[in-house]
């Protein structure tokens, strides 16, 4: 397993990274524990995504999702729960950046 943390202020990440033989899953969470979106896809596919109620994180699992097709070659399924109170514009682009970041770490680590 593959663990990466990011901290900004009160935004605190993790990501976690299976490898499933040539695939991938991968979990994204943040603040309070909740399941808000699942991406599944590879790099010859537009992939699916799957969202619970009104939860945004499928912006997140999406965007993983474009970054893991140009650097990954396996089968991926990214699930994703961030959740802040009282969130600013702000933080969420903190997020989404953090967030990016991660993955493209993920993806050198999985490919060194």
């Amino acid at each position: 397993m593959i663990e990466i943390n990011k901290k900004s202020n009160r935004i605190k990440l993790n990501l976690k990274a299976i490898e499933m033989g040539k695939d991938l899953c991968i979990i994204l969470t943040g603040g309070e524990a909740h399941l808000g979106s699942v991406t599944v896809g590879n790099n010859e596919s537009d992939g699916k995504t799957f969202s619970f109620k009104s939860h945004k994180e499928y912006i997140i699992t999406e965007m993983s999702a474009e970054i893991l097709k140009s650097k990954y070659l396996g089968n991926f399924v990214i699930c994703c729960g961030i959740h802040l109170d009282n969130i600013t514009k702000e933080e969420i682009s903190e997020i989404s950046n953090m967030c990016c970041e991660m993955i493209k770490e993920l993806c050198l680590k999985i490919n060194s």
